[in-house]
């Protein structure tokens, strides 16, 4: 669980930092060529697919995550079962 935990911190941070890059910068309408606005675009649709990469990456990770401490779960009752009724039948 700890794992999930860290892997969605981890993307909030990254996914802060792009879209601070992508809002953040300030441009200046009247001063900027139309070379310097598309590279401006760029940069802004870079850091905004920068983020939401982050966000799917870490969504896929934590299925992963969640479907392997889901087997370790069933793996782990199915063993208890067998423990417990072993121990019953070797009383018997």
């Amino acid at each position: 669980m700890k794992a999930i935990v860290r892997n969605v911190l981890l993307a909030c941070l990254i996914s802060m930092f792009a879209f601070f890059g992508a809002v953040g910068r300030k441009h200046t309408k009247d001063k900027m060529t139309e070379a310097q606005r598309a590279e401006a675009r760029k940069e802004t649709l870079t850091c905004l697919a920068v983020a939401f990469l982050a966000c799917g990456a870490c969504a896929w990770r934590c299925n992963v995550l969640y479907k392997r401490i889901n087997e370790e779960r069933e793996y782990q009752r199915r063993f208890n079962d067998y423990m417990r009724n072993s121990a019953i039948n070797r009383l018997s």
